[in-house]
């Protein structure tokens, strides 16, 4: 069943439940107020009667003497007066001489003191008979009914109740061709969606956009939430390309120059000792740098994978302590120096905020001369554990800044040195996993400053 069709019927049906509960409620509402109406009439009419009967005579003789029940009495209406033995002493031209009582259970009623009204059929008409008790002489009471004819009301409510059932159909009819043709006309755009949507997966060209031109109610969010992911997804799919292809560039140099080493021994086997020594040297740099290459692809794809890293309380400075005495004997004529390290809890995983700080130490070394200095301080910032790792290197010229977390990204300067360019970019995805991030300061010339900033609860 599709989205229109139960739209259409929920429309359909909800109209139709709403037109049955206010038809119910004004045949309900007409008809009591005809019946009270009716009632009032009759009791109006029952009052004038018995205020009218008069008591002629003396006191040993009196006679009741009934008022002439026609000059208060219309076509329609009846009226008789009954006697406790249940005869009728007077009745109304109307009553056609029929000498019993309209509804005798209620002139049984009626002699215990209750008013009652009643709706009886005599001679095949439905009568609203309205029956009570009044005394006129020494407490024998007089029973009188008046009844009106009900059947025009009736006729009345039963042709309200066939015109409210055919009014229904005929609403509920309409109100099914205006949702039909609502429904059609508010899911246009999600129709235009389909089709763009089955567009861009026939031609996996993700740079279409699905076109929306209305208000921004819950079609244009969808809409603009569906751009956006587009969006996302384009961005991302391109980095991805790019990143194939970088790692495939970055995988090719060390390979080939393995590849040639390695022919190059094989066909000179009397190579003297220093020169395969330094052969064998070059694969070893080669692939040392291959492993961290692969390591950095590892640590990425395990980011791009959603990894979280579990974490437990760390001593910072132990940390720290243990990357100086790592890196120091690399330093290689740098200077390297720790500030005085003071006891600095925080939550961490250990190996990779080790990771990070050598990275950031290491790139430090590599970019300063001999003869500099790098630094590296860890303190306590109000709620944060803040590692500083200086240098005064050949520092980062101001349009490679915005790029240097970025995978695989290399400044020219830097390019024919040693290097992946994936090391910020794991850097900076361990600081963010750990809730924090890495702040860059450099100046070309004068060095640089990146400092990691990590939440110390």
């Amino acid at each position: 069943m599709s989205v229109r069709l139960r739209l259409t019927l929920w429309y359909a049906g909800l109209t139709a439940l709403a037109l049955i509960l206010s038809s119910l409620a004004l045949y309900v509402v007409l008809q009591q107020a005809l019946t009270a109406e009716t009632d009032s009439f009759l009791e109006s009419k029952a009052r004038d009667l018995a205020a009218s009967t008069q008591i002629v005579g003396g006191p040993l003789y009196a006679e009741v003497r009934l008022p002439d029940l026609d000059r208060f009495v219309e076509a329609d209406v009846y009226a008789q007066v009954i006697n406790k033995d249940g005869n009728v002493l007077d009745e109304s031209m109307s009553m056609d001489a029929a000498g019993l009582p309209m509804d005798p259970n209620a002139v049984a009623v009626a002699l215990r003191g209750q008013t009652s009204v009643q709706t009886v059929t005599i001679r095949g008409l439905h009568i609203r008979v309205y029956t009570t008790a009044f005394y006129v002489h020494q407490n024998q009471p007089l029973v009188l009914e008046v009844g009106r004819n009900f059947q025009p009301i009736e006729d009345t409510l039963n042709w309200l109740q066939r015109a409210l059932a055919i009014g229904d159909l005929i609403l509920v009819a309409l109100a099914s061709g205006v949702g039909w043709w609502i429904a059609g006309w508010s899911l246009r755009p999600i129709a235009r969606i389909t089709k763009t949507v089955q567009s861009i997966g026939d031609s996996q060209r993700l740079d279409q956009r699905v076109e929306y031109h209305g208000p921004t109610d819950q079609i244009g969010e969808l809409v603009y939430t569906f751009n956006r992911m587009l969006d996302r997804l384009e961005a991302s799919i391109a980095a991805q390309r790019r990143f194939i292809a970088d790692a495939s560039h970055e995988l090719r140099t060390p390979l080939t120059t393995l590849r040639l080493n390695v022919e190059l021994l094989r066909r000179d086997r009397s190579a003297e000792p220093p020169e395969r020594a330094e052969v064998l040297d070059d694969v070893a740099s080669e692939l040392d740098r291959l492993a961290r290459l692969a390591q950095g692809l590892l640590d990425l794809a395990r980011a791009d994978a959603g990894l979280h890293l579990e974490k437990q309380l760390v001593r910072a400075d132990e940390i720290v302590r243990e990357v100086y005495h790592q890196v120091k004997p690399t330093a290689n004529g740098v200077a390297l120096h720790v500030a005085d390290l003071v006891p600095i809890n925080l939550y961490a995983n250990p190996d990779y905020l080790k990771q990070l700080l050598l990275t950031l130490v290491d790139n430090a070394l590599k970019y300063t001369d001999s003869g500099g200095q790098v630094r590296l301080d860890v303190e306590r910032d109000d709620r944060w554990v803040k590692f500083v790792v200086s240098d005064t290197g050949r520092g980062i010229a101001s349009e490679d800044l915005p790029h240097i977390f970025e995978r695989f990204y290399r400044a020219r300067s830097v390019r024919r040195q040693r290097g992946t360019g994936l090391g910020l970019a794991v850097a900076q995805w361990i600081a963010r996993e750990h809730g924090g991030h890495i702040a860059v300061q450099s100046e070309p010339g004068r060095g640089s400053s990146f400092t990691v900033w990590l939440p110390a609860n």
